[in-house]
């Protein structure tokens, strides 16, 4: 006989597996329709080496120098491209500015393709589109909100400079423009002493509710997406989409997850204040159905704007979620690295792919390894950009964030990356190792090699 005791724990172990197989049913059904694995673009191949360069761009305190982004092959606008002016203006129009500095680009030179930035976690109320239905009660449902039980959340529902202007819409202040005071004189975007005008909401952080469904899915890709603004504009070819949701309960089901551990600070909404899931009232099964209801409506909208001709940095690969991070050649990764790119049917020839220069004091530091590299690993999509994550070439006197020393000129671009080599002579696009260590591949320019051991990079003058 088994006793009262025995029973019960074998009917809460059957219990605990029995939601463990559902939970893992499900996963499996949302995989059927989640964010989409590398996808490589709709529009023609080119191997011109002027235009297989890319730069994500931003320049806080203007316009970027809309000549020197018409140099590269893919340029990508961040949304604090012209922050001192959008965030001044009445009301901000971070959107309107993005799309216009697409446009001086495009006009500069319309074979490259010219991105703007897009969030489809935070909804940003200096985006106008955004704006509109955050100040429109009848698009509450679209957001989520603050634990109405909760009497102190850790963000305040109001403006820091005005208390009087409230929400209980969810919303952190962790990147956002603010009236600079005397403790915080250099917010994220300085907005005029009157207050910043982002709509009758506080200006803040606010967050999709992607559980939602259909409808927020469809204002997404019709008003924010495929938009006058966006991809619907002849001038927008593409968009940064940044970042993401992440569940702990996902991780610890498949660790192997993009994103997985949470430690953007913590599970919740990437780059979003820590005490998001208690400030919310949200349960760890809450956070994990908004991450598999994200996911899948990622993977429509990535499928929404390849379908309109255009193409986003996800989709590259091993650019998840919101990476945006070259793979940098060493002397330790180079002969493994080139013995898989020169394999058949290696990710490096059949995907679309992002490499780095390795640069120290501004200037490319190893850029005949570089460039040899790239010539020899690349495929029909590839593109060569300054090594950081972001790959923003400075190029404007105040470079991306005020990360970089301010250049009168920034960095020019070396004439080697806008060298013509012509095209691959081998049909079948693979390099070759003629001895152990050295990688040669034929181009119609001449030939390109690199010797992994005594690390030397040889590229047709």
């Amino acid at each position: 006989l088994i006793s009262t005791s025995d029973q019960r724990v074998r009917c809460v172990t059957m219990m605990k597996n029995f939601t463990k197989t559902l939970a893992f049913v499900a996963y499996l059904l949302h995989n059927a329709c989640a964010v989409l694995p590398p996808t490589l673009p709709s529009w023609e191949p080119t191997y011109a080496m002027g235009m297989s360069t890319l730069s994500m761009q931003c320049n806080g305190s203007g316009w970027s120098d809309p000549t020197r982004g018409a140099e590269f092959g893919i340029i990508s606008y961040d949304w604090s491209n012209s922050k001192e002016q959008w965030a001044k203006a009445q009301p901000m129009d971070c959107e309107e500015r993005l799309l216009q500095q697409a446009s001086m680009t495009k006009a500069a030179n319309p074979a490259t393709h010219t991105w703007v930035y897009r969030n489809v976690v935070k909804a940003l109320p200096w985006f106008t589109s955004v704006r509109e239905i955050l100040d429109d009660p009848a698009y509450s449902g679209f957001f989520l909100k603050f634990d109405p039980d909760l009497a102190e959340p850790a963000m305040d529902r109001c403006a820091a400079e005005n208390q009087t202007k409230c929400s209980l819409l969810y919303h952190d202040q962790m990147q956002t423009p603010a009236v600079p005071t005397p403790e915080n004189p250099n917010p994220d975007g300085s907005c005029l002493d009157t207050g910043c005008n982002s709509g009758e909401n506080p200006t803040g952080e606010y967050l999709f509710d992607h559980r939602n469904g259909t409808q927020l899915l469809t204002w997404l890709i019709d008003n924010h997406i495929l938009s006058d603004t966006g991809v619907g504009h002849p001038d927008v070819d593409g968009m940064f989409m940044d970042d993401y949701w992440c569940s702990n309960l996902v991780c610890e089901d498949k660790p192997d997850t993009p994103g997985c551990p949470c430690n953007d600070p913590v599970q919740g909404a990437t780059e979003v204040d820590a005490n998001q899931q208690k400030d919310m009232g949200l349960s760890d099964e809450d956070i994990r159905d908004l991450y598999f209801a994200w996911d899948k409506n990622m993977g429509e909208i990535q499928q929404a704007i390849l379908d309109a001709g255009g193409y986003t940095w996800s989709l590259m690969d091993g650019q998840n979620n919101a990476n945006a991070s070259p793979f940098l050649l060493t002397g330790d990764n180079c002969a493994s690295t080139l013995r898989a790119a020169c394999s058949s049917g290696s990710d490096w020839q059949t995907k679309a792919k992002l490499f780095g220069l390795t640069v120290e004091d501004n200037e490319p530091s190893q850029l005949d390894q570089d460039v040899a590299f790239f010539l020899l690993a690349r495929g029909d999509y590839a593109w060569l950009g300054w090594g950081v994550w972001g790959m923003t070439w400075p190029f404007n006197p105040e470079p991306a964030h005020g990360e970089l020393p301010p250049l009168p000129n920034g960095v020019p671009r070396p004439e080697m990356i806008d060298r013509d080599f012509g095209k691959p002579v081998d049909t079948e696009g693979f390099c070759e190792e003629v001895s152990e260590g050295v990688f040669r591949r034929e181009w119609t320019s001449g030939t390109v090699e690199l010797d992994c051991n005594a690390f030397v990079g040889t590229v047709p003058v």
